[in-house]
């Protein structure tokens, strides 16, 4: 029901746009209105409508910055960057120009774009309002721990929190959380089975690998001795290559997972302490 509604809608604006050019105005303020209402996908039609309409350019400013807003509430992070880069070059205002880069550089950053995002912060003019430097201070301090240059990181941190304390512990916190060695964890269950796992904190794998490959080796002993050599190698050696090699290869990727998932509870009380 609610979709044949913006459809009616939607058709009602387009015959209103082409019958009279005020009513773009009008249209304008039914997107607004979308868009108030948190109906970003709709309102991202009908601001495009707009555009096509639009024959001399004149709402082209206003509109491409709503579009790619809309879009980055929609998730939609790519596309957004690409309708704020529209806004930007039809932008005047420098402070607004600095917005409208900001907002770029978010983009990037929610996309895991870290190139784009430190070019978009490198193109910030030196005008910056106070606000603006906070914010920009803030995208590169998580970008700097995104690329892992924690000093960088946390000078910038500082430098828009009033607990630096607090802040410089959380990074100490992220130093020991750098110690995790996935190829560590690796090695060590290569040596012996489980010690990987032990060593990452997952004592339950550990235990796991440990006992299957434990037992594994004893039956395949037994059976070289008891019948043959042959023997156990056909029957048991298959199962337990596959979990030795499994064992170790898996020590390796729960240290990976456990390093990330400390490093990501660092990074959000960091930002936590920043709000």
């Amino acid at each position: 029901m609610k979709q044949v509604r913006f459809l009616t809608l939607i058709i009602i604006s387009t015959v209103a746009i082409t019958g009279r050019a005020q009513s773009i105005e009008d249209t304008f303020l039914f997107a607004d209105k979308l868009y108030e209402a948190s109906e970003y996908s709709n309102a991202v039609e009908v601001y495009k409508r707009i555009l096509f309409f639009d024959e001399q350019s004149i709402y082209g400013p206003k509109v491409y910055r709503k579009i790619a807003d809309c879009l980055y509430e929609t998730g939609a992070f790519t596309e957004a960057a690409n309708y704020y880069e529209l806004a930007y070059f039809v932008e005047q205002k420098d402070r607004i120009r600095n917005d409208i880069i900001l907002q770029k550089a978010s983009c990037y950053l929610l996309s895991k774009d870290y190139s784009s995002t430190q070019e978009e912060l490198f193109a910030l003019s030196s005008d910056l309002t106070e606000e603006q430097l906070r914010i920009s201070k803030f995208y590169a301090a998580m970008l700097y721990f995104a690329l892992e240059d924690f000093d960088q990181s946390e000078t910038l941190f500082k430098e828009i929190t009033l607990d630096t304390l607090a802040v410089h512990n959380l990074f100490i916190r992220n130093d020991k959380v750098s110690r995790i060695s996935p190829r560590k964890a690796k090695i060590l269950s290569i040596i012996f089975p489980g010690l990987g796992q032990f060593y990452a904190g997952d004592i339950k794998n550990g235990l796991n690998s440990m006992l299957l490959t434990s037992g594994l080796f004893y039956f395949g002993v037994r059976s070289a001795i008891n019948i043959s050599f042959l023997d156990a190698a056909v029957s048991v050696m298959p199962w337990f290559q596959r979990y030795y090699t499994g064992g170790f290869n898996k020590a390796e990727a729960i240290a990976t997972a456990k390093k990330q998932q400390k490093r990501y509870a660092v990074f959000t009380d960091l930002l936590t302490e920043v709000q």
